[in-house]
């Protein structure tokens, strides 16, 4: 067989082509994760979201999110001593919804919930909590490592 320049063109053609297939082939079976599934409708409740931050901020003090060896340790604010706390805690991890963690709020007579770090893999996690208590609505949230 005899090479030419027509056949050096058609064999680039062809292994460019076969090269963008590949690439397609490949992106199609990456795995992606959304920040937030539901990302649209909890945008345009922005504004509620600002009032309950604006609420937590207000309190004579803040919640306190520790990560410790065995527990993950929230502090609700002594304002809420004697109130009832309803809301939940979203530990929520930015780059694998799979290791996501959804609670209730249940604190002891301490104002304490302890979270187990067994729940919880190696990585950095936004601790979301959106609690009433009293007919207002708070929200708070902190960023954290697990190492």
């Amino acid at each position: 067989m005899k090479w030419n320049w027509g056949t050096g063109i058609f064999i680039v053609i062809v292994l460019f082509l076969g090269a963008c297939v590949a690439f397609i082939i490949y992106a199609q079976h990456q795995k992606f994760n959304l920040t937030e599934e539901d990302y649209y409708p909890k945008e345009l409740r922005h504004e509620e979201k600002l009032n309950k931050m604006r609420n937590a901020n207000a309190l004579a003090a803040q919640l306190q999110v520790m990560p410790g060896k065995s527990n993950l340790a929230l502090q609700f604010p002594s304002d809420f001593r004697g109130k009832t706390l309803k809301g939940s805690i979203h530990i929520y991890r930015p780059s694998d919804e799979n290791l996501d963690v959804i609670l209730p709020v249940a604190v002891d007579t301490s104002l304490i919930q302890l979270i187990p770090m067994t729940r919880l893999s190696k990585g950095r996690y936004v601790v979301k909590v959106d609690w009433t208590s009293g007919g207002k609505d708070y929200y708070v949230e902190r960023d954290i490592f697990i190492p």
